[in-house]
């Protein structure tokens, strides 16, 4: 279901930029400012789920190398 949002005392450059934007991308300032909402949520969750992939790598190696040395212990 759709919801509305509505942004308060936002810097007027950043509406002002938003506006160009939207204008070039031939939408409104409101489907633009949904767009780049969507573009930056699905930028910040890959990056936290790589960066998660990563930190989860790094944990099994260093469980790995522990119960290999302990074995050999």
């Amino acid at each position: 279901m759709d919801v509305d949002l509505f942004i308060k005392k936002m810097p007027q450059v950043v509406k002002e930029l938003i506006s160009r934007e939207a204008f070039d991308n031939r939408r409104s300032v409101n489907q633009e400012a949904i767009a780049l909402l969507e573009e930056a949520l699905v930028h910040r969750v890959g990056s936290a789920g790589q960066r998660r992939k990563q930190i989860e790598a790094v944990l099994e190696g260093y469980a790995g190398s522990r119960s290999a040395s302990s074995s050999v212990a």
